[in-house]
């Protein structure tokens, strides 16, 4: 349902693509330089103490006689329900790294209440950390056959091995989405001194293959719709596989002929969502490579031409090959983007690994003497901490480290305080499900394989019943180091406030809100987002004529030059966004079909466009459309449902309820009606206001500065925006007083003010080749 109309918008987008970025995952990512607290100390009717010098055996949970473990501070907890001390339990945890054998349960028999909560914290200015890994020490020298497979460049003395299958690790049989798959991951993970190592790929993060960035290669020519050029005929062309001269093509044949796995992560067909599909076999004869499985839709991007394999001129070896794809495919465009995952013959950079389906093993290349460094595998596919029907319950202070599954995880829990915990090299950040009445607050999220944190049915949609949850002042970065997903993500929720929070480094958009109402976004910072993928948003949303009442205001987007600012997809309707900031971006606002997306007073700095578009003749937007039955299945014209439809008819000026107009064919819903782009301030020779034909849309209002020295804005180079220009502060009168405020703030559990360059946030995070 993505992509634009025009064939100019598209080959930008394909540029988008290939300037996505930054060269990801070579970040050296640091731990934050600013340490977070437990919190303000509060008196509880009783506290239990836990220390790494405790006993669970002889232990009573005093602070001269601490347990060893949570889990038995938990079960004495567990003995006062129904009779919790007035003021509650806290639970002391004091400094030490905590390795527990299994995820920390809790269900409704460990809630507390809301006179007598349930708080684990740890003591302040000590660190706590809690892991599910097992340290491993039984590092081997390469076997004989594992050394005739090594990267030639390397010396196989350098790389190590650990049998995970004599050890009886559980993850290491193949990928969990199977031979293909986009998000399905599902192996066991690698740290050294609490870092996840990189995976081995090819190429290296900084390398530029044939492509226009560094760490992907770029398919030759689509050969049918399964199989694709690793060099195009003519021997004037670059063999892209071969032509650092290690031979490559005949390494990964001799892999694969010997029952070794290899998976290209590919572009294949679209800019975003990556598949990674294993190879069926290399010709080095015919320079193609054939994956196991045909992308969706086939090879080649969904922007190049159809053709037939009998209108081409090709062998007759190739004609036969196709008689098994589709009739038609992609001839592709050159911007089939591709890179090789997880196998030996790519490790060549201290720090990679790659784990062996077939040997059961992992192969590594330490990045300092491997007797020395503290090795740690994360093969827990359960969160760290869970929670199941819990409530009043509290985490503080904590560091949440090395596991293969999230770093908290509640469902049908409410009342719960994640706050000023450093949760990294983990699966997942902090996952939500049915929750409500929670807060996710001053915690720093970082080294993800996936998300940073991620709410589901927040709330009731079908009675409009709003969460109260709230997510504030967390740092979420350098996310999606395995699995491309977002710092934020909101999903069939009602009432959630997302506030001050600090997001950037992110394969794709930094916050994704998808099927939700009455969602407040604000006083957020954001800077490069989509640095792996593109046709993306800063603040993304999709697919629904229903998700009416979401507010996005004061937030600042910057150095995002990837991405879109604000993109409402594929009929996304009811957006209000009012007083933001957006700086250095693509288009600040994409609005695709849809209804009632508004965007009045921004600020927008060197962008190039602000878009309402029409795919109406392309895609189907209409009264049968996926959105049109999503409403439907509301009952929007019946009660509470029915209600909110006369209440935004009125705001919208409509008469009677408003489901019944956009549900009407005379309303004609397929187009983009009531989006405006009013009374915006445009700073900056370009930013193009582009308009539909179609539609009840209008553009009126806006201001042109010609240039941001004309802005007058206080320091540009440090991107203090406050200014004094007549123009801007007539739009936005409120700028000087509202930009101070935006972002990270100091509280009880972040102490220290945080510098918007100690993000790297004043620069673009993308390629320089």
């Amino acid at each position: 349902m993505k992509a634009s109309n025009s064939r100019m918008i598209l080959l930008g987008l394909a540029l988008f693509a290939l300037l996505l970025g930054v060269l990801y995952y070579s970040f050296h990512t640091k731990n934050d330089s600013y340490p977070l607290s437990s919190g303000a100390v509060k008196e509880s009717g009783m506290n239990i103490y836990v220390a790494k010098t405790g006993n669970d055996q002889t232990g009573n949970g005093s602070k001269n006689s601490p347990y060893a473990t949570l889990k038995q501070a938990q079960k004495k907890i567990r003995a006062y329900q129904g009779k919790l001390p007035q003021g509650g339990i806290t639970v002391w945890v004091k400094q030490g790294n905590y390795l527990m054998d299994s995820s920390l349960q809790l269900d409704q028999k460990d809630s507390g209440t809301a006179s007598s909560p349930i708080t684990y914290r740890t003591y302040t200015g000590e660190q706590v950390t809690l892991s599910t890994g097992k340290t491993v020490t039984d590092w081997q020298p390469l076997s004989q056959e594992a050394q005739a497979r090594v990267h030639p460049k390397i010396d196989p003395k350098q790389l190590v091995e650990l049998d995970v299958r004599k050890l009886g690790f559980k993850h290491i049989n193949g990928f969990e989405g199977g031979t293909s798959f986009t998000e399905k991951w599902g192996i066991l993970n690698l740290f050294a001194n609490n870092q996840m190592q990189p995976i081995s790929r090819w190429p290296n993060t900084t390398e530029v293959a044939s492509g226009q960035r560094a760490g992907w290669a770029i398919a030759q020519s689509v050969y049918n719709a399964q199989s694709f050029y690793y060099q195009k005929p003519g021997s004037s062309s670059v063999n892209i596989l071969d032509e650092d001269g290690t031979n490559r093509s005949k390494r990964w044949q001799n892999a694969i002929q010997q029952g070794h796995a290899i998976y290209l992560q590919g572009f294949w067909r679209t800019l975003w969502s990556p598949a990674s599909i294993q190879i069926s076999q290399i010709d080095p004869a015919q320079k193609t490579i054939k994956l196991l499985d045909t992308p969706q839709g086939g090879m080649g991007s969904k922007f190049s031409a159809l053709v037939s394999p009998s209108a081409l001129s090709r062998t007759t070896n190739e004609q036969n090959d196709n008689s098994s794809t589709p009739s038609t495919y992609r001839v592709g465009d050159g911007s089939e983007e591709f890179r090789a995952l997880n196998l030996l013959e790519e490790i060549d950079t201290p720090g990679e690994w790659a784990l062996d389906f077939k040997d059961g093993k992992i192969y590594y290349y330490p990045p300092s003497d491997i007797h020395k460094l503290q090795t740690v595998i994360g093969d827990q596919d359960s969160p760290i901490v869970s929670m199941d029907g819990t409530s009043y319950v509290q985490f503080k202070g904590f560091t949440i480290q090395n596991n293969m599954g999230n770093g908290f995880e509640m469902k049908r829990s409410h009342h719960i305080t994640i706050a000023g915990n450093k949760i990294h090299d983990v699966n997942g950040g902090i996952l939500d499900v049915d929750g409500h009445h929670n807060t996710f607050r001053s915690n720093d999220i970082y080294d993800t394989a996936s998300f940073g944190i991620s709410l589901n049915s927040a709330g009731d949609r079908a009675t409009l019943s709003s969460a109260n949850t709230r997510i504030t002042n967390n740092h979420i970065h350098h996310i999606g180091k395995l699995i491309h997903l977002e710092a934020i993500i909101i999903r069939d929720s009602v009432g959630v406030r997302v506030d001050h929070n600090l997001l950037h480094d992110v394969p794709k958009d930094a916050v994704r809100y998808v099927f939700s109402n009455k969602l407040l976004l604000e006083y957020n910072e954001v800077h490069n987002t989509s640095l792996i993928e593109g046709d993306t948003g800063a603040f993304y949303t999709a697919q629904d004529w229903s998700s009416y009442g979401n507010v996005l205001r004061y937030n600042f987007i910057h150095n995002n030059k990837r991405s879109n600012g604000f993109y409402a997809d594929s009929g996304s309707s009811g957006n209000t966004y009012q007083y933001n900031i957006i700086q250095d971006t693509s288009r600040a606002f994409l609005f695709e079909n849809g209804h009632h997306n508004v965007a009045t007073n921004n600020l927008l700095i060197d962008v190039q466009s602000l878009e309402i578009n029409d795919r109406s003749n392309q895609l189907d937007y209409g009264l049968n459309s996926d959105n049109a039955n999503r409403l439907r299945e509301l009952q929007p014209l019946t009660g509470t449902w029915k209600k909110y439809g006369e209440q935004l008819a009125e705001k919208y000026g409509l008469q009677g309820n408003l489901w019944s107009s956009v549900l009407s064919k005379k309303w004609n819903p397929q187009y983009p009606n009531g989006s405006k782009l009013n009374h915006n301030v445009i700073v900056g020779a370009d930013g193009q206001v582009k308009l539909p034909k179609k539609g009840d849309v209008t553009a009126v209002g806006n201001t042109t500065v010609s240039s941001t020295s004309k802005a007058g804005f206080y320091n540009l180079a440090t991107l203090d925006l406050r200014t004094k220009n007549a123009k801007i502060l007539e739009k936005f009168p409120d700028l000087n007083t509202i930009f101070p405020t935006i972002g990270l703030y100091k509280d009880d559990y972040r102490t220290q003010p945080f510098n918007r360059a100690d993000s790297d946030g004043l620069s673009d995070h993308q390629s320089t080749s």
